[in-house]
């Protein structure tokens, strides 16, 4: 069972990370929250940051950074259990 408080912890502030091109340094990942605009329905993404941002802005028109980490697999294990939570 992953322990959703722990990844938490792991989170980073945006701001120890700066934007070099179109991606950070150091490279960091995000989960973000998208509200699907057909129905209604919240759910989590991830993906290198900016970049899946920006996509995900585009696809659903717009998102909210909900954490950032630099570990895509820390990302990748939260955005999982965020999204169970919700079923």
């Amino acid at each position: 069972m992953i322990d959703t408080e722990e990844l938490i912890q792991r989170a980073i502030e945006p701001s120890s990370v700066r934007i070099e091109g179109t991606l950070t340094s150091p490279p960091s990942f995000g989960v973000y929250l998208v509200i699907d605009p057909e129905t209604g329905n919240e759910r989590y993404r991830f993906g290198s940051h900016p970049v899946r941002q920006q996509e995900l802005e585009d696809d659903f028109g717009g998102c909210d950074l909900e954490y950032l980490f630099l570990s895509r697999s820390d990302a990748a294990a939260l955005t999982s259990a965020l999204n169970k939570r919700g079923e």
